[in-house]
């Protein structure tokens, strides 16, 4: 793992905003279904290269700590980074100048223990919270280790079969996504959910909740259904919260703090992102493993690749959107781009990573 430092943001980000204003030239369409953001494939303030700098590494063939999976990247108020390691089910500390400090943590299914960790956040008491995807549960610790108070998801009662997805803090409380199993006149149905939750499980805003029907074999998976919202959102420090709800749009639903809807970001002319015939066969292996559990059953996988991989707000409230095209064809000499939203969901800058 390295630690990279970026190119000093909060000038570059006051210029392309002073800029986009005059130069935005999409569309704001007032839809049933909210505010809709239509924006064209140009950026209003253009695009910038930002260089990195490295500043320290941990792990790799050469190092003497061991890492399997990176989960989840968080830092304390001392600029100390907590590295989750889906793999080992434990979390390195590393100093800010990469100095490393403790393992806290540990595989298991006791107070504190987790297996195949898939995120990590603060809560707001202090204490770590790590997601374990199957069989779903927040993990918590204390920063020194030892574990932490217990956190409730919430279809705890009446023995549903649970994941849980991502986590995220904001002031309004903890931001969870994650799905659930139930029975319901002969039929089993998979609910998912994205909502704000008290730390005693109390839910407090509702953004999205979905049910499908579900069979045990001979079922048929589609990928555009089958990867979903769970882990494709982010909320920003004044509590909105974006979603991409579909595999081949570029469409982000934003919502505000209340769980009322605030607009809804499109690229319409946005191109899909064809896969080789490598990658359909590397996506085919995945998820036929995946599957696997579910007898007589296939797995239908999508000639494109899904159209945002990842999303993020930073400090500012600028949404930051990472598309298929820039995860899959980045060109040589470039780490990855980032398309630049601002508070109004106006597209207005592509920040590349040298």
């Amino acid at each position: 793992m390295v630690s990279l430092r970026l190119a000093p943001l909060p000038l570059l980000i006051m210029l392309l905003a002073a800029s986009a204003l005059a130069q935005w030239d999409g569309q704001m369409i007032d839809d049933p279904d909210g505010l809709r953001v239509a924006n064209t494939e140009t950026p209003a303030a253009g695009e910038a290269t930002l260089e990195t700098e490295e500043l320290w590494r941990v792990g790799g063939d050469e190092g003497e700590m061991l890492i399997g999976v990176v989960g989840e990247l968080i830092h304390d108020d001392e600029g100390n980074v907590y590295i989750l390691d889906g793999q080992l089910s434990e979390i390195q500390v590393i100093s800010p100048d990469g100095e490393w400090l403790t393992t806290i943590g540990r595989e298991g299914e006791g107070p504190g223990e987790v297996r195949n960790g898939g995120d990590m956040f603060w809560l707001p008491t202090g204490q770590i919270g790590v997601t374990q995807y199957w069989p779903g549960k927040i993990v918590t610790l204390r920063p020194d280790g030892a574990p932490g108070d217990e956190f409730r998801l919430p279809y705890g009662k009446g023995g549903s079969l649970q994941t849980a997805s991502r986590g995220m803090v904001t002031d309004g409380g903890v931001v969870l996504s994650g799905s659930a199993w139930v029975q319901e006149d002969d039929q089993s149905y998979q609910l998912t959910y994205l909502k704000t939750f008290a730390v005693d499980g109390t839910e407090k805003a509702h953004f999205y909740e979905g049910k499908r029907p579900q069979a045990f074999g001979n079922w048929t998976f589609l990928e555009e259904r089958y990867i979903d919202f769970q882990r494709r959102w982010a909320a920003a420090p004044d509590g909105r919260v974006a979603a991409v709800m579909e595999f081949d749009r570029y469409r982000i639903h934003v919502w505000n703090p209340d769980g009322t809807v605030d607009r809804i970001i499109e690229r319409p002319d946005f191109e899909p992102v064809k896969r080789t015939g490598e990658e359909l066969e590397r996506f085919q292996v995945i998820y036929d493993r995946i599957t696997s559990w579910n007898p007589g059953s296939s797995f239908e996988v999508n000639p494109n690749h899904q159209t945002i991989g990842q999303l993020f707000f930073r400090e500012d409230g600028t949404l930051w959107v990472q598309n298929a095209r820039d995860q899959w064809r980045t060109p040589d000499g470039r780490f990855t781009s980032f398309d630049v939203y601002d508070q109004k969901g106006r597209f207005v800058q592509r920040i590349h990573l040298d």
